[in-house]
Order: structure tokens, then C-alpha cells, then sequence
């Protein structure tokens, strides 16, 4: 009982997110609470990690912004990006960078002089708002107004644009309208169903306007097993590419890191794959568990944010060492460095995922073992 006592204690304390994504020589502001206000007066002149159930910031930050809780509004003026996952996210200072958000409403009444994407139910650009860069969205129902930046692009359910936008413009909807007084700059395209309801008047837009229809057509059996076993090969090339993008990222930024994941795993396989998969069994279980609870709610989105970068990031430790025992047996001799190791590694568990059963469970146990070593390495020595 005391083992799985402290087990859950290192689980909570343990911010993989913060690890991955901030660097350790820059200096870092962090808060929490259950409500929260960042006064005017407060100056703030580093990275802010905050996490509180209902967050108010009215003071400038010089650096970048990550947040997490229920209603969350950014009154200040922030030099950096805002990253932030909530229940309610409204903008209404300047954010002299990019807002990445997740949440079910978003709203942005202030100045983004980059790009926004979120990925929410609802999404508003009010009239007064300007977004200097692109927009990204993947959102229920859409209404841009204002400045809406330069390019456009997203899928929704109800799509409504009024605002004047710079250039070009892509989306999908089930229900789409441009409505006056709306500029679209450049190309106005979009993609819709035979049910689909549109509203584009030429008048609003500047250059063309194109209509690409939705239309489900079912293959035959044979053609589309040909077409699933593409679609097959694509993907594992595709996961190959990721791959070794992230893990030449990991060793550039945490090599080190890196190299003493590989120690844990090399002296302990099987108790590392067990950690690994408790791990990934309890998380989900413990963000539940904070979820119903006020106080435990603002960290349940920092704990699962924590869990998803530790999966995308597990399989590149277990990866490098088969590359390593790869390297090892066919050339007689140990590989210099972690590159080739990468490669190596990642081109044969891509080959091994294209096995049935042994991909999935190989697949399986990668995850476990990078999960558990990610885990145990930032725990304290003793």
C-alpha cells in the first residue's frame, strides 16, 4: 500500500508536459488555485504555468502562457503564445504570438499578431478582434468577425463569416454563409454535402469561388482492400517520418535524458514494462478521479496533457536501442552516437508493425517500456 501511496504521489508531481516543453536554463513563473486573479500590478517577466478552476489574468506577461482549468480570461497583454485547455477561454488583450487553445467556447475579442488554432464546440471572433496570422479551427459552430488575418482554413457544422479577411479562405460545413459586411481577399473554397445549406454572394469575394460536394461513393470489395492496403504502407511511412522528426528533436533538446531512459531500460526491462503499463492504465483513472472534484479539476488538464506527450514521445527511447542491437549485429561493432541507432531503429519496427499480432503487441510493449523509463527517470534516485 505505502509502494502504490507513493506511487500516485510521484504521478501528480511529475508534469512530463512542463519537461518536454520548457527549457530549464529560462526562467519560469508557476500558479495554481481553485480562483485565481493575476492583478494588473503583477509583472510577470518569464514563462507562466498556470492552473487554477477560474483563472483571471490581468497582468502582462513577457513570455509565454500555458493554462488550464474552467473559465479562463486573458485581460492582459501577453508577449508569447498562449497554450490552453478549458472549459470557457476568452482573449481580450493582445497576445503578440500564437493562441493554441482547447476548449468548449472560445472567444477572442483582442489583438493575435500570429496564428490561431483551436479545436473546440464553439469559436467567435468578435467584431472589434484582429488576427494578424492564420486561423486554423476545427469547430461545431463558427463565427468570425473583425480582421480575421491572412489565410483561412477549418471544418465545422455552421461556419458564419462576416469579418474581412486578407487572402484565401478553405473550409468544410454543413451550413455555410458569408454574410455583409464580409471581404474575403483572395479564393473563397469550400466543401459541402448535397444537404448542405450556402450563402456566398461574389460581391464579397474578390477572387473565385469554389464548390467541391461531399459525395460518399461505396467501392467494390476488391478495390477497397487495395485501397486499405495503401492506405497501410502510407501510414507506416508516415509514422516513420514523425518519427524520426521527434526523435531527432529529443536528442538535439535531451540527450542526456535520452541516454539514461536507455540505462533504466537496459538493467531492468521487466520492471520498467510493468511501471510503463501502470502507467498508462492509471492516468486515465486518476484524471477522472481530479475531474469530479474542484479543487483537483485544473490539474486533471495538466495530468492529461502530461499523458499525451509521454505517449507520443515513449516508443523513441526503445526505438534507438533496437537500432543499437541492430547496428551491433550486423556490423560487430557498437554505433557512434544516437542517429544511426534512430534510423535503424525506426525503419525495422515500422517493418515490424506491418506484421499481424507481433506489430500490435511489439507496437505494445515499446510503448510500456518508453512510458515506464519516462516515468522512473524523473523520479528522485533513492
Amino acid at each position: 500500500m505505502k509502494n502504490i501511496t507513493k506511487f500516485l504521489a510521484s504521478l501528480f508531481s511529475v508534469l512530463l508536459f512542463l519537461v518536454f516543453f520548457s527549457n530549464s536554463a529560462h526562467a519560469v513563473y508557476f500558479s495554481s488555485g481553485n480562483s485565481l486573479t493575476l492583478p494588473k500590478d503583477k509583472a510577470i517577466n518569464e514563462t507562466a504555468f498556470i492552473a487554477a478552476s477560474d483563472l483571471t489574468v490581468d497582468a502582462d506577461i513577457n513570455g509565454d502562457l500555458f493554462c488550464a482549468g474552467r473559465n479562463i480570461t486573458v485581460n492582459g497583454n501577453i508577449k508569447g503564445d498562449i497554450i490552453c485547455a478549458a472549459q470557457l477561454i476568452k482573449i481580450n488583450g493582445t497576445v503578440d504570438g500564437n493562441v493554441r487553445v482547447a476548449a468548449q467556447n472560445v472567444e477572442i475579442n483582442g489583438i493575435v499578431t500570429r496564428n490561431v488554432l483551436t479545436a473546440s464546440q464553439t469559436l467567435t471572433l468578435a467584431k472589434f478582434s484582429t488576427i494578424k496570422g492564420d486561423i486554423f479551427f476545427g469547430v461545431q459552430n463558427v463565427d468570425l468577425r473583425g480582421s480575421l488575418g491572412r489565410d483561412l482554413a477549418g471544418a465545422g457544422e455552421t461556419v458564419n463569416i462576416s469579418g474581412s479577411l486578407l487572402r484565401n479562405a478553405k473550409v468544410t460545413a454543413s451550413k455555410l454563409a458569408v454574410i455583409d459586411p464580409a471581404k474575403i481577399g483572395g479564393d473563397f473554397e469550400y466543401y459541402i454535402d448535397s444537404t448542405g445549406t450556402v450563402s456566398v454572394n461574389q460581391k464579397n469575394i474578390k477572387g473565385s469561388i469554389i464548390r467541391h460536394e461531399i459525395a460518399q461513393k461505396e467501392l467494390p470489395p476488391k478495390e477497397t482492400k487495395k485501397v486499405s492496403s495503401v492506405g497501410l504502407v502510407m501510414g507506416k511511412i508516415f509514422w516513420m517520418i514523425s518519427t524520426l522528426l521527434l526523435g531527432f528533436t529529443l536528442l538535439y533538446l535531451f540527450k542526456s535524458t535520452v541516454a539514461e531512459k536507455m540505462n533504466i531500460i537496459a538493467k531492468k526491462p521487466f520492471v520498467t514494462g510493468l511501471i510503463g503499463f501502470a502507467f498508462l492504465v492509471l492516468t486515465p483513472l486518476v484524471f477522472l478521479l481530479l475531474l469530479v472534484t474542484m479543487i483537483g479539476a485544473p490539474l486533471a488538464f495538466v495530468l492529461i496533457l502530461e499523458y499525451v506527450v509521454a505517449i507520443m514521445v515513449a516508443s523513441i527511447t526503445p526505438t534507438i536501442m533496437i537500432g543499437e542491437w541492430v547496428i551491433k549485429l550486423l556490423s560487430k561493432k557498437k554505433a557512434v552516437g544516437y542517429s544511426w541507432p534512430l534510423v535503424v531503429g525506426t525503419i525495422v519496427v515500422g517493418l515490424l508493425f506491418l506484421v499481424p499480432v507481433v506489430g500490435p503487441l511489439g507496437g505494445f510493449l515499446l510503448l510500456c517500456l518508453g512510458l515506464g523509463a519516462t516515468f522512473q527517470v524523473y523520479l528522485p534516485e533513492k
